[in-house]
């Protein structure tokens, strides 16, 4: 445990010096504001592009509450563009050690090989968790300023299961770089991954039952009045998370 908490302040560590924290921040708190500006200022950024001919806004039509604001933002930036810087952000988190030499200077000391991944998994849950809750708070205090309040509550729900989703994405990236050291692909091939699940949770009601990404759903409908957290979905998403690591572990032994 003692060599679990060094290396994930290691991992850290090196993110500071990255500056991860003030980039990946800064993006999400970006992307946490676009969708509550464009939402409210729609009819002022048309006017003053030109060349609107054919576009017509309805003068009548209804205005979004806070909630349906909120959750435009988390499917339409977060889930989409954020989901993929996010994945780049990582898509070195195994390659960088193994071609620096660090992986085998780590692995050759009393470390065990669950640890250095356990760490690098919780490492970088915690550096995306920071930047993604910063972005989301930003985006709610732009929301409920613009549009009205929600239940702080229900905000913290959502972030508690959307965490989970990025908690399984870190674990497939570490999957995947145990196969693949070319680190484009392994971002290429996690990105397809996590879309394909996120399709496959709209398109079949029988199969999003027993997806990762359906912790998403899950996440949303904190934010509603719909109550609902299936336990089965938390574990599941969870399972596959263990399993990813595991999986990984396996293959770095065969080694």
């Amino acid at each position: 445990m003692n060599n679990l908490f060094i290396l994930v302040r290691a991992e850290l560590a090196e993110a500071l010096k990255e500056y991860k924290f003030i980039w990946l921040t800064l993006f999400f708190s970006t992307l946490g504001v676009t969708q509550p500006l464009i939402n409210k200022y729609m009819d002022v950024i048309l006017n003053h592009i030109g060349d609107t001919a054919g576009i017509v806004i309805d003068p009548n039509r209804q205005v979004p509450n806070a909630t349906d604001v909120f959750l435009s933002t988390i499917s339409g930036q977060f889930n989409q563009i954020g989901l993929i810087i996010l994945i780049i952000s990582f898509m070195g988190l195994i390659a960088t050690d193994r071609n620096s030499g660090m992986q085998d200077f780590i692995l050759t000391r009393p470390v065990s090989l669950y640890s250095y991944l356990y760490s690098k998994l919780i490492g970088h849950w915690l550096i995306s968790m920071f930047s993604i809750s910063v972005g989301v708070l930003v985006s709610y205090l732009y929301t409920v300023y613009l549009f009205g309040t929600f239940s702080f509550l229900k905000l913290l729900g959502f972030l508690v299961l959307y965490s989970l989703w990025i908690l399984y994405l870190i674990s497939l990236v570490i999957l995947i770089s145990t196969f693949v050291k070319n680190q484009i692909l392994i971002a290429i091939l996690t990105i397809t991954f996590a879309f394909f699940w996120i399709f496959t949770k709209n398109f079949s009601h029988a199969l999003s039952q027993i997806v990762p990404a359906k912790i998403l759903t899950l996440a949303e409908h904190q934010l509603l009045d719909l109550h609902e957290l299936n336990y089965v979905s938390v574990f599941i998403c969870l399972m596959l998370t263990v399993l990813n690591i595991s999986w990984a572990g396996a293959k770095f032994n065969k080694f």
